[in-house]
């Protein structure tokens, strides 16, 4: 298959374009096809990808190269969302500088629209003798080159090589690789299987090394190789410092940092950085459980936002923007001195079944509150690179259309912090994670004013000031606790390679996946003979009635194929038809079946579970069970009674299930898949919560459920505080 990258040359138009440009084109070909070679191992020439040069004069022609234009009935700016074929390999701008300033697209400076639908792609300004730039160009993401260059290619060739190594270069994959190919010798250093001799030489385990391929053993090796970089030593110059600097570029952030053991981990990092014993945290009920276990490794305590379970469908919904805003206008009605006022909002965006937050409005309540913003994006590392995931809106009271993107810590939405679960949706190892610092974040903690944040600066001060180096510092001897000192290189290697490859081709890997989805909803709909909402769980579906979900900017992620059947008899029918097709979803509840496309999903597997759903169609459509659509909360809603640090280090004693309502937990009680805990330490136990495991109990059995203290011919029991411990313990 021949693939295209499609470099985008906003020019001035002049007598000489006719013989420079195809000049152009073909020695940034040539260069393209070099870097390819010697950075990817490009095999073979018919291999390598072509690159096409795309001449536009104006904004309006390259808006409309780049996106299919709707048909509007009115001069509103359109959606863009639909990318034309050009537009899917996108991979670079070129503009020339007298361009740069005038040029507006969608009532936007162009500085402004490149920076809200294709934040990751690199852009190059040209300028021409004698031409000066009004404004500096932002530091990343921006770069300038002459005019000569690009007309005389060949006397600039290595220079444009170097030019597209700086923009797609894996740092760390690439040393990795020349390290052992080149300078590798004999090993007295971990890992002991050293380089897989271990297995290769052995009689009886040589095919497991076949099995597994000798580049995986010969690069796992340790921090002993000093040239390559370690996690601990982040400031060092290394691959791998390089490599982390080079993906916070591409997440459009002020610091990205590699974890080699998931977002999990990840959470308990940074909110053990965040949070002091005793602060008040807000936070999403729904989250996973990783962020209640660092609530209670901080001493921290939470206070839970109102929690949404469709007992319909067995799903967890998003919490509403009204008591979002609710709860924080709370925060901001109380002293700041006061250890009850909240430090921090944590919301889970996108969650499991794929409902995205609004979250400009939400970074913009947490500020005016004096709160920060936590966004775990667990399931969603790839907002950032597809014009698809931007809100816009037309009914601003300005008169002027405001748009965001739907990334948490993208430059137009102003989240402090997020998580995101690189090997989820992108293409990294199993339990490879980023974390990423805002660049708001870094502008809120050292900028004057601000009163409700003078918490946040007396933090993390150096003589008296808040300091960004201050909370980098702290942030990495916190994330010390965490991370091992033998990382897998690589997994890093697959973190520095799956952020180069959304830069390079994210555009085009997400748009695919995107109509593929589409088109797999429809004809699975033909073929039920009812409406695509009979069949996929839509956002209201899935956040219920009481709000204007919509209208608040929330979005359901197509990309999560959320499956309806009618019944939980049908839900395990059509569980054992996917089985027999060799076919496995993310997850299940009683009543649908979640399906993930990636970055690694190919058009094959729609075609295959399309199948599955024409031979069992029958199965296929809303739950029928009758009033159970509604969304109720009370197996979560109470807030902690006890500190739950206290509860956890409790002795605590076991009573059965049946007989925990109305104890306080001391452990977390988890159904599994998703990881939303029932029971939490220092909650009080109530029926719902019982009922609510019961009913999983029934469905999936024990092992579906984390926590729970099941014995041979005995009860499932939990663990409780004491009376004794009770009266120790000081209530909240």
């Amino acid at each position: 298959m021949i693939r295209s990258l499609t470099v985008f040359y906003l020019h001035k138009a002049t007598r000489r374009d006719g013989k420079t440009l195809p000049v152009m084109e073909a020695g940034l070909a040539d260069a393209f096809r070099e870097f390819c070679g010697e950075t990817f191992n490009t095999r073979a020439p018919l291999d390598y990808p072509v690159l096409r040069l795309c001449m536009v004069t104006s904004g309006e022609d390259l808006a409309m190269h780049l996106f299919e234009e709707p048909l509007r009935a009115d001069d509103a700016p359109p959606e863009r969302t639909v990318l034309t074929a050009d537009g899917r390999g996108c991979g670079l701008f070129l503009i020339d500088a007298g361009l740069l300033e005038v040029t507006t697209i969608d009532r936007l400076a162009l500085r402004d629209w490149l920076r809200l639908y294709f934040p990751a792609i690199p852009k190059v300004v040209v300028t021409r003798r004698g031409e000066a730039l009004a404004k500096p160009l932002p530091q990343r993401r921006w770069s300038k080159k002459p005019y000569e260059v690009l007309a005389q290619p060949g006397r600039y060739h290595e220079r444009l090589v170097r030019m597209f190594k700086s923009f797609w270069t894996p740092p760390f994959a690439t040393a990795l690789r020349q390290y052992v190919k080149v300078r590798a010798g004999s090993s007295w250093h971990t890992p002991g299987h050293n380089g897989g001799r271990a297995f290769e030489t052995s009689p009886f385990l040589h095919g497991f090394h076949e099995e597994y391929g000798p580049e995986i053993f010969r690069t796992d090796l340790s921090v002993s190789v000093e040239s390559l970089g370690d996690l601990g030593v982040p400031d060092a110059h290394t691959p791998l410092s390089e490599a982390e600097r080079l993906t916070s570029e591409i997440f459009c952030t002020a610091q990205s940092c590699y974890v080699t053991n998931g977002t999990s981990t990840s959470n308990k990092a940074m909110l053990m950085t965040l949070l002091r014993p005793g602060e008040t945290v807000l936070v999403d009920r729904n989250c996973h459980q990783s962020v209640h276990h660092a609530i209670v490794m901080a001493g921290a305590v939470p206070r839970y936002l109102p929690a949404r379970y469709n007992a319909r469908l067995g799903i967890w919904g998003p919490t509403s923007l009204p008591d979002i805003k609710a709860e924080l206008a709370r925060a901001a009605a109380i002293p700041e001195g006061d250890a009850r006022r909240p430090r921090l909002l944590i919301l889970t965006t996108c969650t499991y079944e794929g409902v995205l937050y609004p979250v400009w409005d939400v970074a913009r309540l947490c500020e005016a509150a004096g709160v920060l913003f936590y966004a775990d994006e667990a399931w969603a590392a790839y907002l950032n690179f597809h014009p698809f995931y931007t809100f816009l809106d037309l009914d601003d009271p300005s008169g002027r259309p405001r748009a965001f993107r739907y990334s948490a810590v993208n430059e137009t939405c102003g989240a402090h912090f997020s998580v995101q679960s690189t090997h989820k949706v992108l293409s990294a190892f199993s339990q490879a994670s980023m974390i990423h610092v805002s660049t708001r974040f870094k502008a809120l903690l050292e900028e004057d004013g601000q009163a409700p944040f003078r918490w946040l600066r007396r933090r993390f001060a150096v003589r008296g000031r808040g300091s960004y180096e201050k909370f980098s510092h702290d942030f990495h001897e916190v994330l010390r606790y965490w991370h091992s000192t033998s990382p897998h290189y690589p997994f890093l290697a697959t973190l520095d390679t799956a952020g180069v490859q959304m830069r390079l081709e994210g555009l085009k890997l997400l748009d695919e996946r995107l109509q593929w989805a589409a088109d797999f909803r429809t004809r699975v709909a033909e073929v039920c003979g009812r409406p695509e909402t009979e069949c996929f769980a839509t956002l209201g579906d899935i956040a219920g009635s009481g709000a204007d979900w919509e209208a608040d900017g929330y979005l359901k992620d197509p990309l999560k194929l959320v499956l309806m059947l009618r019944s939980p008899a049908a839900c395990a029918r059509m569980k054992k038809a996917l089985l027999k097709a060799h076919i496995q979803w993310e997850k299940a509840s009683s009543n649908t079946l979640l399906f993930l496309a990636t970055t690694g999903t190919v058009e094959d597997h729609f075609e295959y579970l399309f199948r599955v759903c024409r031979a069992n169609r029958q199965l296929i459509g809303r739950p029928e069970a009758a009033g159970s659509g509604t969304v109720v909360s009370a197996a979560v809603a109470a807030q902690p009674s006890y500190l739950p640090r206290d509860a956890a280090l409790a002795y605590g004693e076991m009573v059965p299930l049946t007989e925990a309502a109305g104890c306080v937990a001391t452990q977390f009680v988890v159904p599994y898949p998703p990881g939303i805990p029932i029971m939490i330490p220092g909650v009080r136990i109530t029926k719902a919560m019982v009922r609510l495991l019961q009913s999983v109990l029934e469905l999936e059995g024990p092992d579906a459920i984390h926590g729970l203290f099941c014995r041979p011919h005995a009860p499932p029991c939990v663990e409780v505080m004491s009376a004794a411990e009770l009266r120790s313990v000081p209530e909240l």
